[in-house]
This record gives structure tokens, C-alpha cells and sequence, in this order.
């Protein structure tokens, strides 16, 4: 609930780090051991990280994901984003930084983190920080005091890092220039494209031709593994009736939870945005707010607010007449939020500066804030309560049935004894699951990993666990040429036409190359010769050319007119000549240069920031261990 706090304060250049954080640690690997402590599951240079810290950290990240989803998250979601895995990445890579941080001398003190908390407006009654309604906020989400201030030393912590690492990302005036001529110079190509639906024959083939095919492509043929399972289930429905909630824990959780059940005040807007950035010259930046400050005067006089939006924003909600729906304080930058929540129905601001540029807003309709009635949340806070208690009840009974099929010898033998109904399967692959199966791929892939006779571990499925026991793997097979005989025809038909598209361009490029002209090679095979517009790297998509054979594209010149080799994308293949080309303006270079320098130098920033924490990563010894990785 409270990271949004932490992420305001937050610029691009952070958060971007702490994606290329992710990164390191998702390509750089980490050893395993047996233990590192008594309570490690987890070392980064001999320090360690406890299973009480994993498992808070885990909560959390869990109930962040329930916030967003609701109380029942979507089906295979913690499997498909290996939430387990992912948690302890993070939680070794703020070590790894942290202790490199400590290396490099900088550290962030209490008073600072004091600081940032009691300036932060969620904490605050009539202007000034409460620390008992910082407690309380802090409860309520489940966390306590000491991991949200570890939380934002480590925001400000990563912000004295970039500004540390900083002083290495110096920009030239040549790089600049040079940048701004590769995405900015414009380019016109010549080309021929050859398809292989204008190759396709729909003749007959003949029976030697569709074998030699047929022999040398097997592979691509191969049927699906496949498994055949008998399994028992165990689903948080079946006790849900014979669970109670008492009133006491209901009003309990109600108190303990006030955000869930409490809507901020919000506010209905239209505005006008004229964008600007603080990279611009104050006399333009000026001459923007006089422009705004005229549609004021023109929206006072009692021309519609919204028509104004829709001839003069330069935001996308203009077409809509500027209206931003309803917000709360929250949703909005600070001055932008400021400004709005300070105006009654109807009114209309003056001109308000924000990092987007220059705004007039337009109050349209307030929404108060409202809590939830304990009565009308009851029914809900029980269902919240009893699904809890139903996962884990259906847990412990789950692991006492697989306890019992050990002790018995067989899941028939345990089921037998113990009254429960054993469910089977015909034949599966892994793409075609029988129902109670799909949407769970990481389920698939632990059932697909078993051989033939083993029983599973206890497995979470949707709505509860299930554990299976293998009949019947069937391996991957060739089949004969009369079961697939209708696909491998079609393949053969599309390689065909396939390769004489291929065969067509690579003539015509070396026909070319002799010729010294695209069009008179063309000429020859009676080819149709296109022509791009004018296109710049960063406008691609104007070129009519695939994104594959643009790249190709954009590195010939006057003095290197022709490819090495032919273009393709799919099964088009293109035979490519440079044709001309336009320098982009001083003026525009000038315009923007003060941008693309704020832009390049926070690239070179987070190059360096990944290559100090591949250099970190590289020294550290990181352990994980074992039993936590099974």
C-alpha cells in the first residue's frame, strides 16, 4: 500500500537502475550450499539473509499483487512469475548494492531517512507528520516500522549511487552531434521485394520429392511427449462450509484493514496542457505560458473550457475535451494535485507549472470520500477470512494424505484405506492438458519432469493441491509419412516457393552489383522497383519496409550503396540500393540538443550502473540454499 510513497520520489534514472539490477541478476548465476547459518536460506559475502526476512518480504510482494488483482489472484500468476525465485533475486541484489554502496563510501544516516518520512503527506494531520497515524498506516499493511525505513534507505541509498556513478557519464559536444545525425538524418531506398506466395506451385508432387522431403525433416514431425496420470485432489471448496468467522475477527480484520475498505476523496477534471520541460529557454518557456495564460482569458470570458482543450492541449485526453475522469490527491503530481483539490465546482485554475509543462484545470464534480460500513464489508471481510483459513486447512490435509500414501505404499493402497477418490487421465501432451490442468504451466512442466511409476510432491493447483502418480510416459515419435501426409505436403509446396524467392533476390543483388543500378537489373527480369519515403532512424515506421530490413538499410550510404546480402523478413525477401539522403538542420540540432544531452548522459549513467554491478557480481560470493531451491 505504501510503496506508492517511495516510487513519487523516485526519478526515471532510478527506476530504470533498478530494472538493470534485475537484469545482472537474472543473467549472472549464484552457487548453492548445504547451509549458511541456522536461519540462512541465503549468503552474499558472508552475510546473511534469514527466512523470517524472505518470508516478510514475500508477504509483502504478495499482498501487492492482491491489491492489484483482488483477494484471489489469477490462476499459474505466482507460478508463471517464479514469485519465489524472484523475491530472493531482489532481495541479494539489494545486498550485493548495498555492500558495494558501503565500499564506495556512502552511506545514508537515520536523520535522512527521518527526513523523507516526515515529509511524506500520508503520515501528515492539518500539514504536520503523526507518528501514531504512522504506526497505524504501517500496521494496517502489514509492515513494520523497521522494514519500511529499511525500504526508503535503500530509495535514497540508490540515489546517491547514481549521483556517485554520475561523474563518469560525461557527454561531448561530438557524441551529441553525432548521435543527432544518426537518428536524425534522413534516407530514401530503392527496392525490390520477391515473396514466396509469388512462387507457389499447386502441382502435383511427385512421390520420391515428398519421401527425400518427408526423410530429411523428421524431426519437425515428431509427436508431443505424453503422460497419463492417476491423481488425487484436495479443493479449499469442499470445507469452506464447515469454516466459521466469528464477529469478533471480522470487526478485527475491519480495523486492522482501513485502506480496504475506504475510498479517498476524488475529484472530476478537465485540463490544458501546453508541454514544456526544464531543458527549454526561459523565453520560450515564457512565451508557453503567455500562450496559456491567453486561453485563461479566453475560458473566463466564457468560451467552453472543453472545446478550448480540444484546439489547444497537447495532451491526449484533448480529443476528449481534456477530461481526466475522477482522481484522487494521490494520483496526480503534487502541484497538479495541489491546485485541483483546492478548487470548488466549476471553477478554473490559473496556470500551473508541473514537470509536463504548463496547465489550466477546470473542476467538474467532487466525489467525497467514503468508508465502507462494518455491515455492508461483513459479508465480504467473511469470505476474505474463510478462503484464507480454507487454503490452509486444505494445505494440512493435503500433506497428511501424501504423509499416508508413504506410509501405505501406493496412492490405490492409501485411497483405498482412506475413503478418497482417485481420479485418472487418458493420454496428455503438455499443450493439451485435460481441463482441471490447464492455465497451470508450471504445474505441467513439474508433471512432465516425472518418469513413468513416480509419484509427484505435493502440487498446488487451481483452488487447492492435487498429488499424482505416473501409469504411462509416452516419448516423442516419428510418425509415418501417411499419418502427417497433408502437412508435409504443404511444407514441402511453402519451401519450395520458399527457395526460389531467395534464389530470385540473391540473383538479382548480384545482377545489380554487376550493373551499378537496381532499376536496370530490374529491368532485366522485368522486376518492379519501389521507392521509401524520406525516413529517419527514429521514424522507421514511415519507411514501408520491415523493421528487420530497415536495420539493414540504415547502413548504406552514397559510399556503400548496395548490401552485403539480400533482406529478409519471413518469407519476403528484398534486394536493397541507397538512393539519397538529407542532413538534418542546425537548427533543429540546436533546438534540441540540451535534451539529447540530459538523455544520452542517463544512458551512459545506467551503462555505468550495470557494469559496476556486473563488476560486483562477478567478485561476490553468493550462496543459496539447497533446501530453499527445491
Amino acid at each position: 500500500m505504501l510503496d506508492f510513497m517511495r516510487r513519487k520520489a523516485q526519478s526515471t534514472v532510478i527506476q530504470a537502475a533498478i530494472l538493470i539490477i534485475v537484469l545482472v541478476f537474472i543473467f549472472w548465476g549464484v552457487g548453492t550450499s548445504q547451509n549458511g547459518g541456522p536461519d540462512s536460506i541465503a549468503t552474499v559475502n558472508d552475510q546473511s539473509i534469514s527466512s523470517q526476512q524472505y518470508q516478510r518480504t514475500y508477504n509483502r510482494t504478495i499482498a501487492r499483487y492482491q491489491e492489484q488483482f483482488g483477494s484471489t489472484l489469477p490462476a499459474g500468476l505466482l507460478e508463471a512469475l517464479n514469485l519465489k525465485q524472484q523475491v530472493l533475486n531482489q532481495m541479494v541484489q539489494e545486498l550485493v548494492m548495498q555492500q558495494g554502496a558501503t565500499e564506495a563510501g556512502l552511506i545514508v544516516g537515520s536523520d535522512e531517512v527521518r527526513k523523507v518520512i516526515q515529509g511524506m503527506d500520508a503520515f501528515k494531520e492539518e500539514g504536520i507528520f503523526k507518528l501514531d497515524r504512522y504506526k497505524k498506516m504501517l500496521a494496517s499493511s502489514k509492515m513494520t516500522t523497521a522494514d519500511f525505513e529499511n525500504s526508503v534507505r535503500n530509495d535514497l541509498l540508490h540515489s546517491k549511487i547514481i549521483a556517485h556513478l554520475s561523474r563518469f557519464a560525461r557527454v561531448s559536444d561530438s557524441e551529441l552531434k553525432d548521435r543527432f545525425a544518426l537518428d536524425n538524418d534522413q534516407l530514401k531506398l530503392e527496392y525490390v521485394a520477391f515473396g514466396a506466395d509469388d512462387f507457389r506451385t499447386a502441382g502435383p508432387i511427385a512421390d520420391q520429392d515428398l519421401n527425400s522431403f518427408f526423410a530429411g525433416n523428421k524431426q519437425a514431425y515428431l509427436t508431443e511427449p505424453q503422460v497419463k496420470l492417476r491423481y488425487i485432489t484436495f479443493l479449499q471448496e469442499q470445507g469452506l462450509a464447515a469454516i466459521q468467522v466469528s464477529d469478533q475477527e471480522i470487526e478485527q480484520f475491519y480495523t486492522l484493514n482501513p485502506d480496504k475498505f475506504s475510498t479517498p476523496e476524488q475529484r472530476q477534471a478537465r485540463h490544458i496542457l501546453i508541454r514544456s520541460d526544464a531543458n527549454e529557454s526561459p523565453e520560450l518557456r515564457d512565451a508557453k505560458r503567455k500562450k496559456l495564460a491567453a486561453i485563461l482569458a479566453l475560458a473566463k470570458a466564457g468560451k467552453d473550457f472543453s472545446q478550448l482543450a480540444r484546439e489547444h492541449s497537447e495532451d491526449a485526453s484533448g480529443k476528449n475535451g481534456g477530461d481526466l475522469g475522477f482522481f484522487s490527491k494521490e494520483q496526480m503530481v503534487p502541484p497538479f494535485a495541489e491546485a485541483a483539490f483546492a478548487l470548488t465546482e466549476g471553477e478554473i485554475s490559473g496556470v500551473v507549472e508541473t514537470q509536463f509543462g504548463f496547465h489550466l484545470i477546470k473542476l467538474e464534480k467532487i466525489r467525497p470520500a467514503s468508508v465502507t460500513p462494518l455491515a455492508a464489508a461483513r459479508d465480504q471481510i467473511a469470505a476474505e477470512l474463510k478462503a484464507q483459513r480454507g487454503k490452509d486447512l486444505t494445505f494440512q490435509l493435503a500433506n497428511q494424505a501424501y504423509e499416508g500414501i508413504i506410509q501405505a505404499g501406493s496412492l490405490d493402497k492409501y485411497a483405498a484405506s482412506a475413503g478418497a477418490a482417485v481420479q485418472t487421465t487418458d493420454s496428455f501432451s503438455q499443450a493439451n492438458p485435460p481441463k482441471a490442468l490447464t492455465g497451470q504451466p508450471a504445474l505441467l512442466k513439474t508433471i512432465f519432469s516425472l518418469k513413468m511409476g513416480e509419484l509427484s510432491s505435493l502440487l498446488e493447483i487451481n483452488g487447492g493441491y492435487a498429488i499424482c502418480f505416473v501409469d504411462e510416459v509416452k516419448e516423442p515419435q516419428v510418425p509415418p509419412l501417411t499419418e502427417v501426409r497433408a502437412r508435409v505436403e504443404k511444407d514441402f509446396l511453402d519451401d519450395q516457393a520458399h527457395a526460389k524467392a531467395k534464389d530470385a533476390a540473391v540473383a538479382l543483388l548480384d545482377q545489380t552489383k554487376k550493373e551499378g543500378s537496381l532499376i536496370a537489373a530490374a529491368e532485366k527480369t522485368k522486376s518492379s522497383v519501389r521507392e521509401t519515403p524520406f525516413f529517419t532512424r527514429s521514424q522507421q515506421a514511415t519507411s514501408t519496409l520491415p523493421a528487420p530490413v530497415v536495420a539493414q538499410g540504415l547502413k548504406l550510404s552514397a559510399a556503400s550503396p548496395y548490401p552485403k546480402e539480400i533482406g529478409e523478413d519471413g518469407s519476403t525477401f528484398y534486394v536493397l540500393h541507397f538512393k539519397e539522403s538529407k542532413s538534418a538542420s542546425e537548427e533543429a540540432f540546436a533546438s534540441q540538443k540540451e535534451a539529447l544531452r540530459k538523455m544520452l548522459t542517463q544512458e551512459k549513467q545506467m551503462e555505468v550502473m550495470g557494469a559496476w554491478l556486473a563488476y560486483l557480481q562477478s567478485r561476490a560470493k553468493i550462496t543459496i540454499d539447497k533446501k530453499f531451491m527445491e
